[in-house]
């Protein structure tokens, strides 16, 4: 009996050690990967380049040899990414809007697993492009085709549907008991409850004037409730007061630094910085609340964290633990960056906002020069960016051809107006 469970034994021990190679014992770390940073060195790094997911497996773990041995070989589905849009991070999940799979992709990188969220029943999603996510849990998308805002409650179950007759919601944003949603439709940005769904304000109009819009594309809210709003046709950053007020402006159609040529999503950091990502320009630049531009990071090509189309960006605060091994050493990350491209495989891109960790210098990340073009202006310091041609097959069927006429919708609704609403809209 003994010779047989030593038998056993024995053979077991030969078919691991076949599947691990006679290195698995003694085996090498692999060599860490050349960081990539914004600026481009000798400057300070203030951006770094973590990682992309693109599909479910870039998460779940995938099984070892030695489960494969045992429970049997089985073909893995792998879930990818189409054509990611708007995004937010959220107790350890990312939720991305995927327009052309018509639903939200979670990646529970805490759990390593992927969920599915608004993809059956009545709340099926059509054109998800926003999402924003209160501090208890409860998920706002936006769904350009269905002209609704579907509400999930903290445990991505289905929990309501707002609706305004003839809202064309492309942006949302939170704050306190607020929502603020983008309608291209109004051209303005529409202010609800986020309980009940009830029309409270509106903020702007339509029209090519300070305060005014032709197609509010990304919104987001500050901590102390200063709304921002970009406008793609107008290639503008307007910031407003809560109740509607014009605080400051700035931005233009232009190929130079601070300005835009095809602006998508914005997000506000806890110390007020903006970030802008632009599909012309394949980056995000990234503003002071006066608009000038502090640097960009992102860019064409084959590098770490290179855009192909970027839309969506969020900045999100804690969760750093998740990314620690990507987080060069001589760099301490202060908060997350996520980015969403359209095409390429950084379907959504992971950077990290900061600065040199205490006691290091340049030189300790030097290993990074050259991989980044950073396309600085060697007269003013400024990085430059240049705008790259939109490739042939990406016809922005979300957006309307440029005009500055205003809408119907918005022509009959007089821009602010307030429009009919559904009191019943939540169900």
């Amino acid at each position: 009996m003994r010779k047989d469970l030593r038998l056993i034994l024995g053979l077991s021990l030969l078919a691991i050690l076949s599947i691990c190679g006679p290195g698995c014992a003694n085996k090498q770390p692999a060599p860490q990967k050349v960081a990539a940073f914004w600026p481009q060195y000798p400057d300070p790094p203030r951006v770094q380049y973590l990682m992309s997911i693109a599909r479910s497996s870039d998460v779940e773990p995938s099984k070892s040899k030695l489960d494969e041995l045992v429970l049997g070989k089985e073909t893995e589905q792998v879930l990818p990414l189409a054509k990611p849009y708007g995004i937010k991070m959220w107790n350890g999940k990312i939720y991305a809007c995927d327009i052309r799979n018509q639903q939200i992709t979670i990646f529970d990188l805490r759990n390593k697993r992927t969920l599915i969220m608004g993809k059956d029943g009545a709340n099926a999603l059509e054109r998800p492009t926003d999402i924003a996510i209160s501090p208890d849990g409860v998920k706002y998308v936006t769904d350009m085709n269905k002209g609704q805002v579907m509400v999930f409650d903290s445990q991505d179950r289905p929990a309501g549907i707002f609706t305004v007759p003839q809202m064309k919601p492309v942006a949302v944003a939170i704050f306190q008991n607020e929502l603020f949603v983008c309608d291209f439709a109004r051209q303005c940005v529409l202010v609800l409850d986020r309980t009940t769904g009830s029309y409270r304000r509106a903020i702007g109009k339509a029209g090519t004037g300070d305060g005014e819009f032709i197609r509010p594309l990304g919104i987001d809210v500050d901590s102390q409730g200063f709304v921002y709003v970009i406008d793609v046709m107008k290639c503008q950053l307007q910031k407003f007061d809560r109740a509607g007020k014009l605080v400051t402006k700035f931005g233009t159609t232009s190929a130079n630094a601070g300005g835009f040529v095809r602006p998508k999503q914005i997000a506000v950091d806890r110390e007020g910085q903006i970030y802008v990502t632009d599909a012309a320009f394949q980056n995000v630049q990234i503003f002071d609340q006066f608009g000038r531009p502090l640097t960009f990071f992102g860019s064409t090509g084959g590098h770490p964290g290179a855009m192909y189309l970027p839309a969506g960006i969020c900045v999100h605060e804690g969760d750093l633990d998740l990314f620690q091994q990507y987080i060069h050493p001589a760099f301490q990350a202060q908060r997350l960056i996520l980015v969403t491209n359209q095409f390429g495989d950084n379907k959504i891109a992971i950077y990290a906002f900061g600065q040199l960790a205490p006691g290091k210098t340049i030189a300790d990340i030097s290993a990074s020069k050259g991989i980044v073009p950073a396309g600085l202006d060697n007269t003013t310091g400024i990085p430059k960016p240049t705008p790259t041609t939109l490739p042939a097959d990406n016809a922005p069927d979300e957006f309307p051809v440029r005009s500055t006429t205003p809408t119907a919708a918005a022509t009959n609704a007089g821009g602010a107006s307030a429009p009919a609403v559904n009191p019943a809209a939540r169900k």
